[in-house]
């Protein structure tokens, strides 16, 4: 199976032509980028656990006092630094651009572009264009 989605796989964008927008280049959702390194994958996990938990957290909508709240900031702090370095280091690597909506496959290591509208959002208007035409 991992043979026949590696073919899938495309080219790191290289960015020595100029580009007026990073959206414009933007492959489609679930477009394969790359593959993770077991260490990656396992730190892509970890993120992805710490994020959930806020998450769920958030959403009981619990009354903190001063010091419970300065020291969950703190932690929301810690979590998105780590997570920024982490993505930022991904991108760097396969030379795509950080705002990029990219996820990790934590079970098989494969790099993609996650769910994002941009691209319909674009073949809406080129459609609504010839319709008028």
């Amino acid at each position: 199976m991992l043979n026949r989605i590696r073919k899938k796989l495309i080219p790191a964008q290289e960015m020595e032509e100029e580009v007026d927008n990073i959206y414009a280049i933007l492959p489609p959702s679930g477009t394969i980028i790359g593959e993770a390194t077991e260490e990656e994958m396992e730190k892509a996990a970890e993120l992805e656990i710490r994020h959930m938990a806020f998450m769920r957290l958030q959403e009981m909508n619990i009354q903190f006092d001063g010091v419970s709240y300065k020291e969950l900031l703190k932690d929301f702090q810690d979590f998105e630094t780590d997570s920024s370095k982490f993505w930022r280091g991904i991108s760097r690597r396969l030379s795509v651009p950080y705002d990029w909506p990219t996820r990790i496959d934590h079970a098989i290591g494969l790099i993609y572009i996650g769910e994002h509208d941009l691209n319909e959002e674009e073949e809406e208007e080129e459609e609504e264009e010839e319709r008028e035409n």
